[in-house]
């Protein structure tokens, strides 16, 4: 005990320079824009390098397991792509007018506990990535870049009390908001369809092309549930993703090819 006295006197000076200075931070973060970008910033290109040191070391002590998964994910990729390069001629022009170009990521960072849930991908702007692109896996949509710097990028999740996402019914194209209860991960709610809309139990979910992030038909999940209320027009849904977003390793970054040309026009008809 003496010792830790006799070292708190020959360093009180250091430590309430220290303290001084952690209170001066937390006053500037509060108070300045400017200084909570900054702080931001640094704060993710830390939190990145460090969870994409430990990724790194358990990537190394589960690379057999990790193998097998690209290994299935390139066979699955392999077969689209002899099944769309066996078509007519029409579906290359198709493909060649597609209006998102793809880019692949790796999660280093994974947060799903919370009732607002984050990502950090081991891609940034020096890779082409941009706020506002949507993130999908292999079966299903993940979430939207929410902040980048060099070599890394921030994504909100779809487990995310604040996010709403596009969605419609694969068979009819009724469209609702998709929606994070903050419950089960596997879990979403389906808000905004009309009761004149036919549903079942087992309907697919797929993306309603309607925002700038995701285009059209990429699967989301099925009707797990629902309730027609007697004096209401809108169903309450209840989904069940297909994508179980606890287990993921690799995304997808969609960059849409047409963004620009959207938002001149959104910005004319204003």
């Amino acid at each position: 005990m003496r010792q830790l006295v006799n070292a708190l006197l020959k360093y009180k000076n250091a430590l309430l320079y220290i303290g001084l200075l952690i209170i001066s931070f937390l006053f500037l973060n509060q108070r300045s824009f400017y200084h909570q970008s900054i702080f931001s910033n640094a704060a993710l290109v830390l939190s990145s390098n460090l969870n994409l040191a430990g990724k790194n070391i358990s990537n190394y002590l589960d690379l057999a397991s990790s193998n097998e998964k690209l290994i299935a994910e390139n066979i699955k990729l392999k077969g689209l792509e002899l099944i769309l390069f066996s078509e007519e001629a029409l579906k290359d022009q198709a493909i060649d007018n597609f209006a998102f170009q793809v880019i692949g990521a790796r999660i280093i960072k994974n947060n799903y506990q919370s009732a607002r849930n984050y990502l950090i991908i081991d891609q940034g702007y020096l890779d082409g990535i941009e706020k506002e692109m949507g993130v999908i896996s292999s079966d299903g949509i993940v979430g939207i870049v929410n902040q980048i710097t060099a070599n890394f990028s921030s994504v909100i999740s779809i487990l995310h009390r604040d996010i709403k996402i596009n969605a419609s019914f694969k068979k009819n194209g009724a469209y609702g908001s998709l929606s994070w209860q903050g419950n089960h991960p596997k879990k979403m709610k389906l808000d905004d369809v009309s009761t004149i809309n036919p549903i079942l139990v087992g309907d697919t979910i797929v993306t309603g092309g309607m925002s700038d992030y995701f285009p059209y038909g990429i699967p989301i999940g099925k009707v797990s549930s629902f309730k027609r209320p007697k004096l209401e027009g809108y169903y309450d849904i209840d989904i069940e993703l297909f994508s179980n977003l606890t287990q993921k390793e690799f995304v997808y970054v969609l960059k849409n090819k047409m963004k620009d040309q959207l938002n001149q026009l959104k910005n004319e008809s204003r």
